[in-house]
């Protein structure tokens, strides 16, 4: 029901997601994490795997914004600084609740994390607002301070206090990071806010159930020459050989001490290639056939 909510408000962005056990346990999981005041998630996984939907779903179920950064060529830290006042006021001016996800595909440079190291642990980017903006945004926050705590005069100290802690409360960083390598465990090291100022959750291998689920999602409205009881058949193999070939991966990693990967992204791909080579050789034969009755 959200997600079709989701698909009608928000225009080209539609969701088609299966919602296995898993899949809803981690829907629960971030849900919990964004509405909780200064919630912040770390989200580990391979591609894939679910970690930006089920947060977008989650925001909009949660009545909140979602926010990416555009990353572009030229993309540097002063976009990010911009891109961050934008947080700041929607949450901290606006009293909005806003869901900033973050990749690690999109950092370009280390000196991001830096600064979301800092909003992570203490809340504040230093030097983020001029002072003639930072000036304009309390002014608007008098009112709203008044009607909030009628007892604190709106002094400049109180006022940013009140912005800072609105902010802290209202932005919600979702961080999407894949563990494969080790650049995962070094910047983990290198800015500790990136871990303490968040909650894990950690997005394990899709069960075969899982698998046979999503198959079944992708291949039951597709039109298959066959009787009803051999396409629940391939939907069985298809969810097996990827299980398979999962397991295989682990068997190749105790051998060889050597890490492979199939994500579910690439399952994806496995049957979106099957539906494309079947659609091609079933047109190609059947205009074989139609010449032949010709």
């Amino acid at each position: 029901m959200f997600m079709a909510q989701h698909n009608e408000t928000i225009r080209g962005a539609g969701m088609d997601l299966v919602f296995f056990q898993d899949a809803m346990i981690h829907l629960v999981r971030i849900s919990r994490i964004i509405r909780t005041p200064q919630g912040n998630a770390l989200l580990v996984g391979v591609g894939g795997s679910g970690k930006q939907s089920l947060t977008k779903l989650a925001s909009f179920i949660a009545g909140y914004k979602t926010f990416q950064i555009t990353l572009t060529r030229a993309y540097g830290v002063s976009n990010l600084m911009d891109d961050l006042k934008y947080l700041y006021k929607t949450a901290g001016g606006k009293g909005q609740g806003i869901t900033f996800i973050f990749t690690d595909q999109e950092i370009k440079e280390d000196g991001f994390l830096e600064y979301l190291n800092n909003v992570l642990s203490s809340g504040e980017v230093s030097n983020l607002f001029p002072k003639d903006e930072m000036d304009e945004i309390l002014q608007e926050l008098i009112p709203v301070m008044k009607k909030e705590f009628p007892r604190h005069p709106p002094s400049n100290e109180n006022l940013y206090d009140y912005f800072l802690t609105r902010a802290k409360r209202n932005l919600h960083v979702a961080l999407c990071f894949s563990p494969v390598g080790e650049k995962f465990r070094s910047r983990s090291m290198k800015f500790p806010g990136l871990i303490s100022g968040c909650t894990m959750d950690l997005f394990q291998r899709w069960p075969r159930d899982a698998l046979i689920a999503v198959a079944d999602h992708f291949l039951s409205v597709f039109n298959i020459d066959c009787v009803e009881f051999v396409k629940q058949e391939l939907i069985q193999c298809m969810g097996s050989i990827h299980d398979g070939v999962a397991e295989a991966c682990v068997d190749y990693f105790q051998r060889f001490r050597r890490a492979t990967h199939v994500t579910p992204k690439s399952y994806l791909s496995f049957l979106g290639s099957y539906k494309a080579v079947y659609a091609e050789k079933h047109s190609h034969f059947s205009e074989l056939a139609r010449r032949m009755n010709t």
